[in-house]
């Protein structure tokens, strides 16, 4: 079974809680789109941020050098 991959962790704009760029000492994920860290619907890939959300600050997923939007990651419901 493939294991399931996040947008974030996929898109240029994604930071760790443990980069030197987390001068805030957030606890979790954080990007340029969600500086105050990621919503858990865009991190568990219940929405899409190829498309454009409330409170993103006009930025959506951009794809990291080399990667690819996960298409197989979308939430899907529990089987």
């Amino acid at each position: 079974m493939i294991q399931p991959q996040s947008q974030c962790t996929a898109c240029a704009r994604y930071r760790s809680p443990a980069s030197r760029e987390n001068t805030r000492n957030l606890d979790g994920p954080f990007c340029a789109a969600f500086p105050d860290g990621i919503p858990d619907d865009v991190y568990e890939m219940r929405v899409d941020h190829r498309l454009p959300i409330d409170g993103d600050n006009g930025l959506q997923w951009v794809a990291r050098d080399g990667a690819e939007y996960p298409e197989n990651a979308l939430a899907t419901p529990d089987q």
